[in-house]
């Protein structure tokens, strides 16, 4: 089965007059600026992959959340962490942005029950729009790209 064959509710991404739909984001309410210093987003060497279609956490990707929890709870220049869900490029995109949303949200959700402040989490779901490998749908030697392209990254905003 596709990555993004599950229909899952309303919300999300949506299109009009047939334009492709574009990443759906959910900001923090109350997000503080911070004044003298230079923001910046940094990507951070880690990532989750997700299963076909799903958005479980299993015990491998757990020890990668606790280092992301670690590295949130000590650096004291982290303002943000934003947890970037992506899928691969089978299946509708409009389908695609709801799924790589609800990624970004279960292990935002996963964060927060182990420590981050919610305040200082973010998400956003890009769909299939920046794949890591390549891939064509339907063909078996493609199904490692495809799994590849079913991930959780996270930047982090740091203020130096």
């Amino acid at each position: 089965s596709a990555d993004a064959h599950h229909g899952w509710g309303q919300g999300g991404a949506s299109t009009s007059g047939g334009a492709p739909p574009q990443p759906y984001a959910a900001q923090p309410q109350g997000t503080v600026a911070r004044s003298g210093c230079a923001e910046r987003w940094v990507r951070m060497p880690m990532l989750i992959n997700s299963p076909t279609g799903g958005t479980e956490i299993d015990a491998q990707n757990r020890a990668i959340l606790d280092e992301m929890v670690r590295t949130a709870q000590t650096r004291s220049d982290l303002v943000a962490v934003r947890v970037e869900g992506h899928t691969d490029t089978c299946g509708h995109e409009l389908n695609n942005m709801q799924l790589s949303q609800m990624r970004a949200q279960t292990v935002a959700m996963e964060l927060v029950r182990m420590g981050v402040p919610r305040e200082r989490v973010q998400t956003i779901g890009y769909g299939s729009r920046q794949p890591r490998a390549n891939e064509r749908c339907g063909r078996r030697q493609d199904s490692l790209s495809r799994a590849t392209n079913r991930r959780v990254e996270f930047s982090v905003l740091v203020c130096r």
